[in-house]
């Protein structure tokens, strides 16, 4: 419940106006229904039967002044009646059903943006936690099925109880004024027998539901996972497994979607079959007590709306059930705490940013109890271009990305140009900061759009002068549309040196003063490291540069070797001085000179 009412809050509130005239369609459909058609028949059909010397319908009986009214007007009057009440409901129904269906798209968008934008706002560790297929599955499926509930379902649970109740208060006083009363609480055991399986029913729907969509974020990581690792699966012949691995998540979640349905389903023939047993006793107990053919139809008219009405407020709630485990879905993103918090007051950068970076016994790691740095110490002056070096996991990927704060420091504290970095909002903060990474990451779009994101505003000049300056010009003339060449995604149409050049281009354009390089040449082969590292090269002369080396060649320019081991950095100082008196950086240079 605490889940519904902040999404009524968060979604349902800002359509509020709309939300009520879904209502008030609503339950001007469900009067015309629950309680027109019963009177109905019960006063205007008899009028148009009646022929003169029978006996006077009920309607002329407690409204004399129509005795008065020509027979043909009378007619006309009557056989104009039925059509209005449908009339009535149709527009009704209609104007329900479209604004239903715009607030639920409304809705829907809302939702939907809430939590795409919760996920942008969340650290880079939510998403390494969490399977990719799972997260798409929230954001699209859980979220129709939250739009389902504050919309369509929620209107059913006020549209059909108040057909229901107006369809049982025509009953009750069709009972009354035909002398028939003591049915009327004796029908109240088949009201309550109607309500014990929409109770029952909807907790176990609930929990199946929950089962049911964490089955389909199943299917959906297993499908992304499939989709993403096709040449690992072929080259190691895993097709096989991957098809009976696949079998056995599709086969759980088809299990728990039939039990599901199980439930879903029952609840019509059980209110089937108690409408029935209430309009039998009816029939039977109303003719033992002598009641005429007209008040039969019209109460059993009125009776027959309660329970269907009754039938498909159980079905509503059932569906609302069900999308309670979508809500709790949602909820695990939209109420995940931020632990890389924005400042309350913001700090701002001198201008302009010189790039001078200071670790203050920092210390950090991914599990608590397992630190991956330990009491780093040091400062990186404005320009310096510095080497990460170590064995894997030895800890300079990570030394690298608490900079941009993609963590959180455990202890100490990191600073830019004199300015701890957690008083300085996020945006700004990486605003001065360009990464080029291991796998050059592309979008859907043009190799000119994909450069552009460097920096939005950048000119057309200053896009074709860091094309130039990375090398990106030598390979446009083999495109089809040259930088306007559209790219599938993930940059599927160039090499990966062609993919890297471009990620480089991107960082030409931002300009900004302080470069990550994250083993940027590891995946290439040595001829397009060559090439590339040119590029690179250029790029990191006048930035503070941190490069993180898998490759010795990669750090040949640099200033400054950093040498990490356990968490700790065990060598700091130039190629000559590490080689001269750090055994683990000669090692590892030796190695490699061997092996290269």
């Amino acid at each position: 419940m605490k889940n519904i009412l902040y999404f009524q809050k968060l979604f349902l509130l800002p359509h509020i106006r709309m939300f009520i005239l879904v209502l008030f369609t609503g339950m001007v459909a469900a009067t015309a229904s629950g309680m027109g058609v019963p009177l109905l028949i019960k006063y205007v059909f008899p009028v148009v039967f009646y022929t003169p010397g029978s006996e006077m319908p009920d309607l002329l009986v407690k409204v004399p002044s129509l005795q008065e009214i020509p027979r043909e007007t009378m007619l006309l009057l009557a056989c104009s009646a039925m059509p209005l009440v449908f009339v009535i409901r149709g527009f009704a129904m209609w104007g329900n059903a479209v604004l239903v269906s715009i607030l639920g798209i409304r809705i829907l968008e809302t939702l939907r943006m809430a939590v795409f934008t919760r996920v942008q706002e969340l650290p880079i560790a939510f998403m390494e936690s969490r399977r990719k297929g799972d997260v798409i599955s929230r954001i699209t499926a859980d979220t129709t099925n939250v739009q389902n509930i504050l919309t369509s379902v929620a209107n059913d649970l006020v549209k059909q109880p108040v057909t229901a109740a107006c369809a049982l208060g025509a009953f009750i006083y069709l009972l009354f004024s035909s002398g028939q009363g003591i049915l009327f609480l004796v029908n109240l055991l088949f009201v309550a027998l109607a309500a014990w399986p929409i109770i029952v029913f909807g907790k176990r729907i609930s929990a199946k539901a929950l089962r049911s969509q964490q089955g389909l974020g199943e299917l959906n990581t297993a499908v992304q996972q499939n989709l993403e690792n096709q040449r690992e699966i072929r080259a190691y012949a895993l097709e096989e497994m991957e098809i009976s691995s696949f079998s056995q998540v599709s086969n759980r979640f088809c299990t728990n979607y039939v039990k599901l349905v199980k439930y879903q389903k029952a609840l019509v023939p059980v209110m089937e079959v108690v409408t029935a047993l209430a309009l039998s006793f009816l029939l039977v107990r109303g003719r033992t007590y002598g009641m005429n053919f007209t008040d039969f139809i019209a109460i059993a008219g009125a009776l027959f709306f309660a329970f269907d009405s009754m039938k498909r407020a159980g079905t509503a709630w059932n569906r609302f059930n069900e999308a309670q485990g979508a809500l709790k879905r949602l909820a695990e993103i939209l109420y995940e705490p931020n632990t890389i918090p924005e400042p309350e007051n913001p700090k701002q950068l001198a201008q302009p940013v010189r790039g001078e970076i200071c670790f203050r016994n920092v210390s950090f790691g991914y599990d608590p109890e397992k630190p991956v740095l330990r009491d780093v110490n040091l400062t990186i002056p404005a320009g310096q271009i510095v080497g990460l070096v170590g064995p894997s996991g030895a800890g300079k990927t990570t030394f690298a990305t608490l900079i941009p704060r993609f963590y959180e420091v455990s202890k100490g504290s990191i600073e830019l140009d004199g300015v701890d970095i957690r008083d300085l909002r996020t945006h700004d903060l990486r605003e001065h900061l360009s990464l080029v990474g291991q796998q050059a990451l592309l979008f859907a779009g043009s190799i000119r759009e994909n450069i552009r994101l460097g920096r939005l505003n950048a000119t057309d000049e200053e896009i074709m002068a860091a094309a130039d300056s990375a090398a990106v010009s030598k390979f446009l003339a083999s495109q089809p549309a040259g930088i306007d060449t559209k790219l599938a995604q993930g940059g599927d149409g160039l090499s990966g040196g062609q993919r890297q050049r471009v990620a480089i281009a991107r960082a030409f354009v931002k300009d900004a003063p302080i470069l990550i390089l994250d083993e940027a040449t590891a995946s290439l082969d040595a001829e397009s490291e060559r090439e590339i590292q040119e590029e690179l090269d250029k790029l990191a002369q006048g930035r503070t540069t941190l490069i993180v080396a898998h490759r010795f060649s990669t750090i040949r320019n640099a200033h400054r070797i950093l040498v990490f081991e356990g968490g700790y950095i065990v060598g700091d100082g130039t190629h000559e001085e590490l080689y001269a008196n750090c055994p683990l950086y000669k090692e590892l240079y030796d190695r490699q000179g061997i092996e290269s």
